[in-house]
């Protein structure tokens, strides 16, 4: 219905645009030849007097300095038609440009608010459904304990589920709002074992750690954000290549006194379009309609602004011949 109401609109903006642009140039073009027959008329004017006074050769009527000044003088109001028309022109095009983009952000914008909202019904009701379906079956029923420990052990995976869920929401809203960072000096390589230690047990393969720096301190970092960066990142490839042997997180400094931190996975990759766009608010790759992975939108977008606010960047690009490489790089100090 958003949609539709947007287009309607947008037909209703393109005819008033097309309108003001046929207006403009249609008076542009009046103004132009009123400008031409008013000098045509003026020339007959000066032409007349002057044959009154005696004047007859056609030559020195055209050299003469009431002729001169008479021409210049509309020739300078022919150019201003003409200035002023494109002048108009190019801040109507720039407008429809600038407006159409605005636009395009909109729609953009509305879809991803319909895919997050549709997501986050999903991420809410399935946890809960399975939780309330557990303990209803421990009421109703005696169970064995290879029973109990079963959906025991699938409640607690989703009450985790609901937990990361509102905590990306939470730090979501907070990134926005203007967290209160705590830096301190870090140990990187550590944070980051210790990152690969909380998502191991939910990938099937290795998660290798290549760690080529000796010493890796990071004088400035929040430990909780720096965490949440890493976590978020080692999941996603978890997420997107949950059948492939491995993923490795690689640890190197850089000549420009930064540490560059690289996530590798090794599985369908992430089309050049979408590259553009996984860093957005709410954006999800695909339709929510037909999605089959789970999330919210918001992993990447919390990465992009920890990893920002701690003066360093993140950046997403191929993996050959397949999977994605995620690479963050941060300041020693």
């Amino acid at each position: 219905m958003i949609l539709k109401k947007l287009k309607g609109a947008d037909i209703l903006f393109y005819l008033v645009i097309s309108y003001v642009v046929v207006a403009g140039s249609w008076w542009s073009y009046l103004l132009y030849i009123k400008n031409s027959d008013a000098l045509t008329a003026k020339k007959e004017v000066l032409w007349l007097q002057m044959k009154e006074q005696g004047l007859t050769d056609r030559q020195i009527y055209l050299e003469s300095a009431e002729y001169t000044y008479l021409a210049e003088q509309y020739e300078r109001q022919k150019w201003m038609i003409f200035s002023e028309s494109s002048v108009l022109l190019i801040f109507i095009v720039l407008g429809i440009w600038r407006i159409a983009k605005s636009r395009q952000k909109e729609l953009a914008l509305a879809e991803q608010q319909r895919n997050f909202l549709l997501s986050i019904t999903h991420e809410l009701k399935s946890p809960i459904a399975v939780i309330k379906l557990t303990l209803d079956t421990f009421k109703k029923r005696t169970l064995t304990p290879e029973q109990s420990n079963m959906l025991t052990t699938n409640a607690l995976a989703d009450t985790d589920r609901l937990n990361k869920l509102v905590e990306d929401l939470l730090l979501a809203a907070r990134v926005d709002g203007g967290y209160q960072y705590t830096f301190e000096t870090l140990d990187l390589s550590l944070l980051i074992k210790r990152c690969i230690q909380i998502a191991s047990p939910k990938y099937l393969g290795k998660i290798e750690f290549d760690n080529k720096v000796e010493n890796a301190t990071l004088k400035k970092g929040d430990q909780t954000t720096l965490s949440s960066v890493f976590l978020n990142i080692i999941e996603n490839a978890i997420k997107y290549a949950p059948n492939t042997s491995k993923i490795i997180v690689k640890l190197m400094q850089n000549k420009e006194n930064t540490y560059c931190i690289e996530i590798t996975d090794f599985g369908q990759g992430i089309s050049k379009l979408e590259r553009e766009n996984i860093f957005e608010k709410f954006y999800r790759i695909g339709n929510e309609d037909t999605r089959k992975t789970k999330g919210t939108g918001l992993g990447l977008y919390i990465v992009k602004q920890i990893v920002k606010a701690h003066k360093g960047t993140v950046t997403l690009k191929s993996n050959q011949p397949t999977g994605s490489v995620f690479q963050v790089t941060l300041p020693k100090s």
